[in-house]
């Protein structure tokens, strides 16, 4: 993984990501809040991280998280916590500056930990929650799940928030919940304006919060250094590492066993190397088969692997070509396709996963919704394919196939340079349909963050994407991924140009998705399980995004030369980038030195 920022991170599908499902009633769970007793009760040795930084751009002003100095990373848990991270096994709230957390209908009630500490000297309050809420509601893009919905924020004393919504529904609270809490102490004079703002009815894009966006990405605070109130706070940044101390009055500080976390700068060829050589402890890169094969003789080497809640997969873009959108045309690619040797290829052995179900959900989500369903099953079937796409008009001549109107199927498949996984699984993608005889030519996009753009505006005729979702570990958000997330439908960002308010199909009919997909989010529990076994009909049969595999999550991990020893624990279905198990562990304490 080349970067984990919120702009520009290769892992950043979309601005508005479906979230959450079930109640919140949660308690604290992991002890005491500082750590007065850190030293006394034997913390000592490292932890070594590797991580992508870079101190000649990236700064400290952490209201903006995607260019200030590791916010971003699954490390950040470590020294800017928010008020909850999730187990995303049990769908429970782990609570962390959060002492108790209650939702009651539209209601969410937040009740801080006493006694935590800013590296400034200053108390947590709830001014520093507050005020974070409202940095966070101001930029939100406009469709974001939860920021929509947020109405009132309001301090009801020192350590207590009300948050109030215009309504409620399951994982509304989700992005209050996981907020990096900030200092009202530095960011307080922007704080006070966004909640001026949002009051007075300022949205994202609005000229209003423009300007306070650009206020805010003037400063860096590099004469300032960091503010943080976590377990570990900033002792020493240098170019290629940067280390962490216990911070004796930061959250959880008492629990943690190492008296030091060093984070070593490198990218995937770098971790390669900083593993081989037993230099760091854990790597969250994402590694081809080849990488993986080089390191597997290190000693003390261990896979940390967990079924993903996203994939790889390619969008057509129906705006540029009207033939992608006849379903037997999809179905076609699909059986076209040897996703087993695409994903061995683009991911190496335990890497990747074939879904169970061609349902637009990642197995955890499609277990037991599909029992009572036939749906279709996607394996290589070259004959099948063939009969599907003659059936739809087209004709095999001599130099390839040919659609309905008799030109050329002509197609260029665009993946991201530098994304190892993308790059494999569309030159691969390009091969196997070229030697099914369409004419494909295959093209790295750079890494400069306008893929993203791109995809939005239908700059494209095939696209190497993701399709389920990995932020957030529940049904809608696949769904928005398939249908919403690059597919604006609008003049200026039509993206796969796939309609959603009326979609045929054979097996029920002509259905709205966009309904569908509130009800899965927004309805009672049987209206949910009904419109996602719905949605999931739909998918299979017309297929708005082609789902090629699912992501086995591998971290990497080395037991026995500083760290005991590693695993996620509980915590085995909780993402890397998001919720990471290891982090979440450390704090606990239940991660210790050799």
């Amino acid at each position: 993984m080349t970067s984990q920022n919120i702009e520009l991170s290769r892992r950043r599908l979309l601005q508005t990501v479906g979230i959450g499902a079930g109640a919140v009633a949660a308690t604290g769970v992991l002890g005491a809040c500082q750590a007065e007793g850190a030293d006394d009760e034997g913390a000592s040795g490292t932890f070594a991280y590797v991580y992508p930084f870079d101190t000649t751009t990236q700064h400290y002003n952490a209201a903006i998280s995607n260019a200030a100095l590791l916010v971003a990373a699954p490390v950040a848990e470590l020294f800017l916590p928010r008020p909850a991270i999730m187990n995303w096994d049990t769908h429970e709230w782990i609570p962390q500056l959060a002492e108790t957390i209650e939702l009651d209908g539209a209601t969410l009630k937040v009740t801080l930990r006493e006694g935590i500490k800013w590296t400034d000297g200053n108390d947590l309050t709830s001014a520093d929650l507050v005020g974070s809420l409202y940095l966070q509601k101001l930029n939100a893009a406009q469709g974001t799940i939860g920021w929509d919905q947020v109405k009132t924020v309001t301090a009801d004393d020192d350590l207590t928030v009300t948050v109030t919504y215009t309504e409620a529904f399951p994982g509304v609270e989700h992005g209050v919940l996981k907020t990096q809490v900030l200092p009202h102490a530095r960011y307080g004079d922007w704080m006070d304006q966004a909640g001026e703002l949002v009051a007075a009815g300022v949205v994202q894009g609005d000229a209003e919060q423009s300007a306070l966006s650009e206020q805010i990405a003037a400063e860096d605070f590099l004469d300032d250094g960091n503010i943080t109130c976590g377990a570990y706070k900033f002792e020493e940044i240098g170019e290629t590492v940067v280390t962490f101390s216990v911070h004796s009055d930061g959250l959880f500080a008492d629990q943690v066993k190492f008296d030091t976390v060093k984070v070593q700068k490198g990218d995937n060829a770098a971790s390669v190397q900083m593993l081989l050589n037993q230099e760091v402890d854990y790597s969250t890169q994402v590694l081809g088969a080849t990488d993986r094969e080089t390191i597997s003789a290190v000693e003390g080497l261990k896979e940390i692997s967990t079924p993903g809640f996203d994939g790889i997969g390619l969008m057509l873009n129906q705006g540029r070509f009207p033939e992608f959108a006849d379903t037997r045309v999809r179905k076609a690619f699909m059986y076209v396709f040897d996703t087993e040797i695409i994903g061995e290829i683009a991911k190496g052995a335990g890497g990747y996963y074939i879904p169970a179900t061609y349902s637009g959900l990642p197995d955890p989500h499609a277990e037991g919704l599909f029992d009572d369903v036939d749906l279709e099953f996607y394996s290589t079937d070259h004959a099948k394919a063939t009969s599907l796409l003659e059936e739809a008009g087209w004709a095999k001549e001599d130099d390839g196939w040919h659609k309905p109107n008799g030109d050329l199927a002509e197609y260029e498949i665009v993946g991201v340079e530098g994304w190892t996984d993308f790059s494999l699984t569309g030159e691969q993608a390009m091969q196997q349909l070229n030697e099914f005889g369409f004419t494909i030519t295959y093209r790295n996009m750079p890494d400069d963050g306008n893929q993203w753009g791109a995809w939005g505006a239908g700059d494209f005729d095939i696209a190497v994407r993701q399709w389920a979702n990995p932020f957030v570990p529940y049904v809608y958000g696949s769904w928005q991924m398939a249908w919403f997330t690059d597919n604006a439908n609008t003049a200026d960002a039509p993206g796969m140009a796939i309609p959603t308010d009326a979609v045929e199909t054979q097996s029920v009919g002509t259905v709205n998705v966009d309904d569908l997909y509130l009800k899965s989010q927004k309805g009672d529990e049987a209206e949910q399980a009904e419109a996602n076994k719905q949605l999931g009909i739909v998918f299979n049969e017309t297929l708005p995004r082609l789902p090629l595999f699912l992501n086995q999550r591998v971290s990497f991990a080395i037991e026995g030369v500083r760290v005991k020893e590693i695993s996620a624990g509980e915590y085995e279905l909780n993402d890397v980038y998001f919720d990471n198990p290891i982090m979440v562990r450390i704090l606990e304490g239940e991660i210790e030195p050799a």
